[in-house]
């Protein structure tokens, strides 16, 4: 048996980086963030922020240096046109003028503008949304994409032979999934839909979904995803690694086989769910050098950091 390197992240030693007793206004957590460096160098996080009543919320914070971060006094609100309310309060459980259910927010870059991937909760089940943002104050909806019991969608950062693509995860009957991909002309109108990658491992055999926007490299558009290993205490999260054909993004061109970060602290396994550490954004840095956002047993934001070259060769080794 060979063994995986040991520590291909390594957890920031103030995590975590974000609680409850940071944020502006009551909360029962703060986690599963998406996360974003501008070109003017700020640091922008867009959180899962879950209120004392549990409803779910987007709340931004801010900052320089991609550690410390400065919340917003109030949470990101997401409107749509006038023509569109009706299909936007049922997909959120929201009749106006509350703010609706959104978990798990990514954002992504594209063509110049960040756009934010949710789960939107109805009724009528799980399913993805698509709003554009400018300010990261408001967020203007773009698209409620496919079908329901669907969430973890992430953005290819540019268009592939003209069209616009997106990781996905579609719910199984069994409470599973797995990783697939669509494309769209416009970003509002969906399809060529199909799944791209199973769980392979142990480690990830109940179900794996993306995590991170892809990021392109040399070898290929590497995605972070998280895997779920199912167990008779429940279940347990870790992130895996890997690389996407850059022409043919359907295509994997290489995987890690052990996870690169996996449940080892205490802030990651007691919370509201124990045993989680779910990736959120990996965020390049001009030295060569990434920084992990993931979330901590569904109650607090951490960060690890690596090598973006540590993070392809884990995709390679054998």
């Amino acid at each position: 048996m060979i063994f995986p390197k040991k520590d291909v992240v390594i957890r920031w030693q103030g995590n975590p980086i974000l609680a409850p007793k940071d944020m502006p206004a009551a909360c029962c957590a703060v986690y599963n963030s998406g996360c974003v460096k501008t070109p003017q160098g700020e640091y922008i996080m867009a959180s899962r922020f879950e209120s004392t009543s549990k409803r779910q919320y987007t709340w931004i914070s801010r900052g320089r240096d991609g550690v410390h971060f400065a919340p917003d006094p109030a949470p990101m609100e997401y409107v749509c046109a006038p023509e569109e309310q009706a299909e936007f309060d049922r997909a959120i459980k929201a009749p106006p003028p509350a703010l609706g259910t959104w978990w798990d927010p990514r954002i992504n870059p594209l063509e110049g503008r960040y756009y934010i991937t949710y789960a939107a909760v109805s009724p009528h089940g799980c399913r993805i949304g698509i709003a554009q943002t400018e300010d990261f104050r408001t967020a203007r909806h773009v698209s409620f994409p496919l079908h329901i019991q669907n969430r973890n969608a992430v953005l290819f950062p540019e268009r592939i032979a003209g069209e616009y693509w997106m990781l996905h995860r579609p719910q199984n009957q069994q409470g599973g999934g797995s990783i697939w991909i669509a494309s769209s002309p416009d970003l509002k109108y969906w399809g060529n839909c199909r799944p791209i990658a199973d769980a392979q491992h142990f480690w990830e055999s109940k179900k794996i979904g993306p995590a991170a926007p892809p990021i392109r490299t040399t070898q290929g558009w590497l995605e972070v995803y998280h895997g779920v290993f199912g167990h008779s205490n429940g279940v347990n999260y870790a992130c895996g690694a890997m690389l996407l054909d850059l022409e043919q993004p359907w295509r994997v061109v290489a995987r890690a086989k052990a996870p690169i970060l996996f449940v080892e602290e205490m802030y990651e396994m007691v919370g509201q769910v124990p045993n989680v550490v779910f990736p959120g954004a990996v965020v390049p840095e001009p030295d060569g050098a990434v920084k992990l956002y993931y979330g901590a047993a569904d109650y607090v934001q951490c960060l690890a950091t690596g090598k973006l070259d540590d993070l392809i060769a884990a995709c390679f080794e054998r």
